[in-house]
């Protein structure tokens, strides 16, 4: 058991689960030309219309709450998908406005500035003001965490430098990190494109599996935090969600594992400290 957090229920190890909805944005966000290419827009259109209801029918199944990432492009362009998240009773995170990475923004203004207008959009269009973000392409800038707990932000998902949250001290409060990895990311094994280049090839939904569920014994045995995350045009495949759904199965079958939305962990560990 880790001797820095003591999980809810006194369960040994803590589970988030989060999906990245980035549709069509981050394909237009690398190439505006992509916009008018048919094959770009379906690739990033499956996730919204296709991988979203078939991740959501799984996690129903088993009763696990995660938190989609949307960006506010895409709340605009699928109102109905990121209400119907809402509605079974998911959190909505924030994940920019056009999937764009803030490290290569202007500055703070202009990253301030998108940051205000997607929080907007989440307003208008869902009533809600997300509570948790995680960066495109897990690339923030320094102004990043300081902008997020201005406003009202209680945690970020992006650092790689350990396994158990953190937080960052901010001249507005902290903010609590919830750390990743690529390891713990589908696009790296997955993501395809073949015009443009992009990707590593496809890796057999098996290999993933040995891969994460080793990933999720390791911070068991640790009594640790075991962070996932998916982009639904990328593991909303059937072969893909039917290995998910044998992940949670053996998440599950430990019995002292709390599986939770990212906000619940970052606040839990809030209360601990």
């Amino acid at each position: 058991m880790s001797e820095s957090i003591r999980w809810k229920n006194g369960a040994r190890c803590a589970v988030a689960l989060s999906f990245d909805v980035d549709g069509e944005s981050p394909w237009i966000h690398r190439d505006p030309a992509l916009a008018e290419r048919p094959l770009h827009m379906g690739m990033g259109a499956y996730g919204p219309k296709t991988g979203m209801p078939r991740i959501m029918r799984v996690l129903d199944r088993y009763d696990v709450k995660v938190c989609f990432f949307i960006p506010g492009w895409i709340v605009e362009r699928y109102p109905d998908m990121a209400r119907e998240a809402l509605r079974r009773g998911h959190e909505i995170g924030h994940h920019g406005y056009l999937h764009e990475k803030p490290f290569f923004l202007s500055g703070r203004e202009e990253e301030e500035a998108l940051l205000v207008k997607s929080l907007d959009i989440f307003q208008s269009v869902l009533g809600v003001r997300p509570r948790g973000s995680r960066s495109p392409s897990c690339d923030p800038s320094k102004h990043t965490m300081e902008l997020l707990r201005k406003h009202g932000f209680v945690y970020h998902s992006n650092v790689m430098d350990t396994d158990l949250p953190y937080c960052h001290k901010t001249p507005y409060g902290e903010l609590v990190e919830l750390p990743t990895s690529w390891v713990n990311n589908d696009w790296v094994y997955f993501g395809f494109s073949a015009v443009p280049p992009v990707g590593n090839g496809i890796w057999s939904q098996e290999d993933v599996f040995e891969i994460w569920k080793e990933e999720f014994e390791g911070a068991y045995e640790e009594g640790g935090f075991f962070n996932l995350m998916g982009h639904p045009q990328v593991i909303g495949r059937p072969s893909r969600m039917r290995m998910v759904e044998r992940l949670i199965q053996h998440i599950l079958a430990k019995k002292d594992v709390w599986i939770a939305p990212p906000i619940e962990v970052a606040e839990h560990y809030l209360s601990q400290r």
